[in-house]
């Protein structure tokens, strides 16, 4: 390149550059930077300001409550209660138990029974001092059950018996023929169950005399005793004192004419003595009652 074309670049940019202002100083160039950075730090302290600001007016409108209303209200309803899941079935509410009077329920005279549900029912006063589970062997639904119940003074033997299609009930006065409930609750099964307890006396052939029964050992025998309602007229009677699986027992027998020996047996153990006057007023009074010794 010729010294006159080097002259002539030089010139030029020379020329190029004439409006520029003049170069800062290092001390120009600090002042400037400084004042930006402030610049910068006041734009955001005023954006931290403005962000708290807007949350205090929030807080102020949740808990006062005041606030612009909307312009446009929410349409989405408010649900009062949990929505059931899709597809769960509500689970249907319990029938009301059946209930039952206990006059439809216990006879006339009795005291305790099973309901229609198989539940055991009182009439009111009554309470239960004993308890035998299922003497008679049922199987659920079924049921059975032996009870002692009491009043004040009074008290019965109960046997039970339930079945979705009905029940039985059978009770007597406590200690009206036997001495101990367990020797009445096994007489009673073997009646329900149609076994006749074996007798301990019989008639022998014609007459009034009396034979023991397979282990029973007669003490003495009376003819003919003195016991209103016992017995028709023509009627075979005779009273016995046995011994019989280590117990002693009065035994009323009777025989219409031409028929079995029918026996009516009391443990001496529920008499004043063991004694045959003892056992004769006992007797009689039973039978005066209407209830008899059955």
């Amino acid at each position: 390149m010729s010294t006159d074309v080097e002259h002539l670049i030089a010139t030029a940019f020379e020329a190029g550059y004439d409006d520029e202002p003049a170069p800062r100083t290092a001390d120009g160039y600090v002042a400037a930077g400084r004042r930006r950075a402030r610049q910068r730090r006041l734009r955001v302290t005023a954006a931290v300001v403005g962000v708290v600001g807007a949350v205090a007016v929030a807080g102020a409108l949740v808990a006062g409550g005041a606030g612009p209303v909307r312009s446009t209200p929410d349409r989405t309803p408010v649900a009062q209660s949990p929505s059931p899941t899709a597809g769960a079935t509500p689970a249907p509410a319990p029938d009301p138990a059946p209930t039952q009077r206990i006059s439809d329920v216990l006879s006339p005279g009795q005291h305790v029974g099973y309901d229609g549900r198989g539940a055991v029912v009182l009439r009111p006063g009554w309470r239960i001092v004993r308890e035998i589970p299922n003497p008679l062997h049922r199987v659920a639904p079924e049921a059975s059950v032996g009870l002692v119940v009491t009043k004040g003074t009074a008290s019965f033997w109960y046997l039970l018996d339930h079945s979705p299609d009905g029940g039985s009930a059978s009770w007597d006065p406590a200690g009206k023929a036997y001495q101990r409930f367990e020797q009445w609750l096994d007489v009673m099964v073997d009646l329900d169950r149609g076994e006749e307890p074996e007798p301990y006396v019989r008639f022998a052939g014609e007459g009034d005399l009396l034979e023991a029964g397979v282990g029973v050992r007669i003490l003495r025998q009376w003819a003919d005793p003195d016991v209103p309602g016992f017995a028709a007229p023509g009627d075979d009677t005779a009273v016995a004192k046995v011994a019989a699986d280590g117990r002693v027992y009065f035994v009323l027998a009777r025989r219409s004419p031409g028929g079995p020996t029918d026996t009516l047996p009391v443990d001496a153990g529920v008499l004043p003595a063991p004694t045959l006057a003892a056992f004769l007023a006992h007797a009689r009074d039973r039978y005066a009652s209407g209830e008899g010794l059955r």
